[in-house]
C-alpha cells in the first residue's frame, strides 16, 4: 500500500521510517545525553510526527515539553520572551527570568523549536546567551528543513553536547499525485476555490478569507478548509502542509497565471491594512506574512541569502580584534586605525563571522548616531559624511537610524561572499529589533558595480555629496530611507512594486516627488517629510504634533504654524490639484484618495 502524507500528518504510519532517528533523539533524556538536538530534513522527511512521538514518550518519562511553533514567534529575544510569557503565563522580562521559569517546569524541562528555519535570525543569541542560561537538567530540540548553522558545529564548548539528527523523504512520497487526490475529495467549488486563493498567502485568517473570497462566508470557508487532512490549525490561523501549499499554488500560477495574480494582490491590500492596525505583539506575523509574497529572486536572495547557513554570525568577543584588524588589513589597510579607534569606544558594534573551524572569516560594525561621540568621530570622514547628512536633512532628532560603518570578508573584502550573506542576515535581526521606529539605514562601498541591480530594487540610493576619501580608498555611501511606515512599510512598498501595485501611489520616494492624478510636484526635505507622513496614514487625519515630531523631530520647540506654512507652499506647487491636501478642522491634515 502506498505511504500517503495523509498518514504522516495524522502519525498512523504503521512503517515509522523515521524510528532509528527517534531512537537517537531520546538519548537527550539521559543526564549524560546531548543537550541540544537539531533535527532536519526535508518537507515531507516526517520530522513533524517524530516529534509528536518524542512528546509523548518524554512525557511518560515525566519531562515537560514546550513545543513552540517559530512560524509564529518574531525571531528576536523579545519575541521569544513574549512568546513563553504567553506559554507559561508569566510576565517574563529578562533571559535569566525565562530561563528560570523554563527550568522550574520539571526535572527535565524540554523546549522543541518547530519550523526552526524560520528561527535564524535568533539562531547565535539562542546559542550563546539563553540557552546557557537554562537549568543542565533542560534539553532543546530545533525542527528544521535546515541542516544546522555552523556555529553549533565550530562552536567547541558544543562538540559533546550536540547532536544533529537527519531525516529524508521516502522515496514513493508523491505530492503532486496526492495533491490531486486531496483536491478531488472537495465537493464542493467554493471550498476548492478558496483553497487555491489560499495558495499564495503564508497562513490562512477568517478576515483575508474574507477579502479573497468576497461574498462567500468566511467563517464557513474557514472551517471547511480546517477540515482537510493537509492542513493544521495553529493559535494565528491555519497553515496548509507546505509540500501540498506550494504544489497548489504552482498549478494555479500555471492554469490562470492573471487569477494567481489578482490572489496576491488582494492579499496585499488586506495585509498592508493589517500592517496599520497591527499590536507590536502581533506585527511579526503580518510582516512575515507580506515577505511570503515576494517572489522576485533577487529581492527573495537578499532577505534569504542562499549560502548564508555556511557560517554563523556573533557579537564580537575581546579576543576577536586581532583577527578584525587582520581582515581590515588585507583589504583596506588605511582604514585600519579607523576600526581599532571603533573597537576601542565602541566593540559592542562589532559582530564576528566564523566558519565551521571557528576561525574568525569576515566582521561587520554596526551602530546607532547617538552610540558616536563627536570628538573620536572627528577621525572617521566616512561617518561624519553621515552625522552631517542627518542633520541637513533635518533627520537627526528623528531616532533611530543606523551606520552599517562596514563589513569585510577575510577572503572577498566588500564582494557578495557566504560571509556577506550570513551578516546581512543578522542586520536584519536589528532591523525588526528597532522597527517600527527604524526610518534609515547607511552604509559604505569602494565598488557599487556588484550591488547595483540589488540595491536599486531594494530601494538604495547612492548618496554623491557623501563620498569620501580615507587615505588611498574611496568609498560611496549608499542610505535606504524606509520611510514613516519604517521597515514594514518597506517591505509592503517593495511587494507592491513586484506585483505591479500603482494604483495609490501618491509619493515618489526615488524621486522625492508628489503623483497627482498623473502630475509630479518635485519636493524640499520639509514637504516630503509631511507628505511622507500623511501618505503612511490614509484616510486619517494627521495632527500638527504629530507631524511636527515626525518631520521637524522631538527636539523642535517651534510653533505649530510651520507645519500650516509647509502645506500651503504644497498648495501652491499642486495647483488645481490642491485639494489633495485636506485640512481637518481641529485636528491637522491627511491626503485625499484620488479618483
Amino acid at each position: 500500500m502506498t505511504r500517503t502524507i495523509r498518514d504522516v500528518l495524522s502519525g498512523t504510519d504503521d512503517e515509522q521510517p523515521w524510528q532509528p532517528q527517534l531512537d537517537k533523539v531520546v538519548t537527550c533524556l539521559a543526564d549524560d545525553g546531548p543537550i541540544v538536538v537539531w533535527i532536519h530534513g526535508p518537507v515531507g522527511a516526517g520530522k513533524t510526527s517524530l516529534l509528536a512521538a518524542f512528546g509523548s514518550l518524554a512525557a511518560d518519562r515525566g519531562a515537560s515539553v514546550i513545543s513552540i511553533d517559530c512560524r509564529t514567534v518574531e525571531p528576536t529575544e523579545a519575541g521569544l520572551l513574549q512568546e513563553l510569557s504567553e506559554v507559561l503565563g508569566q510576565s517574563l522580562d529578562s533571559v535569566s527570568s525565562a530561563a528560570s521559569a523554563v527550568s522550574a517546569l520539571a526535572d527535565r524541562a524540554i523546549l522543541a523549536f518547530d519550523n526552526y528555519e524560520v528561527f535564524r535570525l535568533a539562531d547565535a543569541w539562542l546559542r550563546r546567551e539563553f540557552i546557557p542560561q537554562l537549568s543542565a537538567s533542560a534539553r532543546v530540540l530545533m525542527v528544521s528543513a535546515e541542516p544546522p548553522a555552523a556555529g553549533w558545529i565550530s562552536a567547541a564548548e558544543w562538540q559533546r553536547h550536540f547532536l544533529p539528527v537527519s531525516l529524508a523523504v521516502a522515496a514513493d512520497l508523491d505530492p503532486p499525485a496526492q495533491t490531486r487526490r486531496y483536491l478531488a475529495d472537495i465537493s464542493n467549488p467554493d471550498t476548492r476555490r478558496a483553497i487555491e486563493a489560499a495558495s499564495v498567502i503564508r497562513r490562512i485568517t477568517q478576515p483575508m478569507l474574507g477579502a479573497l473570497c468576497p461574498g462567500q462566508d468566511a467563517d464557513t470557508l474557514f472551517e471547511e478548509i480546517a477540515d482537510q487532512p493537509f492542513v493544521e490549525t495553529r493559535r494565528d490561523g491555519l497553515a496548509m502542509l507546505d509540500v501540498i501549499h506550494r504544489e497548489i499554488a504552482e498549478r494555479l500560477n500555471a492554469a490562470d497565471p492573471e487569477r494567481y495574480r489578482g490572489y496576491q494582490r488582494v492579499a496585499w491590500k488586506q495585509l498592508r491594512e493589517q500592517l496599520r492596525n497591527s499590536a507590536p505583539a502581533d506585527l511579526w506575523r503580518t510582516t512575515a506574512d507580506v515577505i511570503y509574497l515576494i517572489e522576485n529572486p533577487v529581492i527573495r536572495e537578499a532577505f534569504f541569502p542562499s549560502k548564508s547557513a555556511q557560517v554563523s554570525v556573533e557579537t564580537a568577543m575581546p579576543g576577536d580584534q586581532a583577527a578584525m584588524l587582520d581582515i581590515t588589513s588585507r583589504h583596506e589597510p588605511d582604514a585600519v586605525d579607523i576600526m581599532a579607534l571603533w573597537w576601542k569606544h565602541l566593540p559592542g558594534a562589532f559582530h564576528i563571522v566564523r566558519d565551521t573551524a571557528g576561525d574568525v572569516v569576515g566582521f561587520y560594525c554596526i551602530a546607532l548616531p547617538t552610540e558616536l561621540r563627536s570628538e573620536w568621530m572627528a577621525f572617521d570622514p566616512v561617518a561624519r559624511q553621515w552625522q552631517r547628512h542627518l542633520e541637513q536633512s533635518g533627520k537627526s532628532n528623528l531616532a533611530p537610524s543606523l551606520f552599517l560603518r562596514r563589513w569585510l570578508s577575510r577572503e572577498a573584502g566588500e564582494a557578495p561572499s557566504p560571509e556577506q550573506a550570513a551578516a546581512w542576515i543578522d542586520v536584519k535581526r536589528t532591523y525588526l529589533e528597532l522597527r517600527p521606529a527604524l526610518r534609515r539605514v547607511y552604509l559604505a562601498l569602494r565598488d557599487i558595480g556588484p550591488y547595483g541591480p540589488v540595491a536599486t530594487q531594494l530601494g538604495f540610493a547612492v548618496l554623491d555629496d557623501c563620498s569620501t576619501d580615507l587615505g588611498d580608498l574611496h568609498y560611496h555611501t549608499a542610505m535606504l530611507d524606509f520611510g514613516p511606515g519604517s521597515v514594514d512599510g518597506w517591505i509592503v512598498n517593495l511587494v507592491a512594486a513586484e506585483l505591479g501595485i500603482a494604483e495609490d501611489q501618491l509619493l515618489d520616494k526615488a524621486a522625492r516627488e508628489l503623483v497627482v492624478n498623473g502630475s509630479r510636484v518635485s519636493l524640499t526635505p520639509l514637504e516630503f517629510g509631511v507628505v511622507s507622513m500623511l501618505e503612511s496614514r490614509p484616510g486619517e487625519a494627521v495632527s500638527r504634533t504629530e507631524l511636527l515630531k515626525s518631520v521637524w523631530g522631538h527636539d523642535y520647540d517651534g510653533g505649530s504654524n510651520v507645519v500650516d506654512a509647509v502645506v500651503r507652499g504644497l498648495r501652491r506647487k499642486c495647483g488645481e490639484h490642491a485639494d489633495i491636501l485636506e485640512t481637518v478642522r481641529g485636528v491637522g491634515y491627511r491626503l485625499r484618495a484620488q479618483g
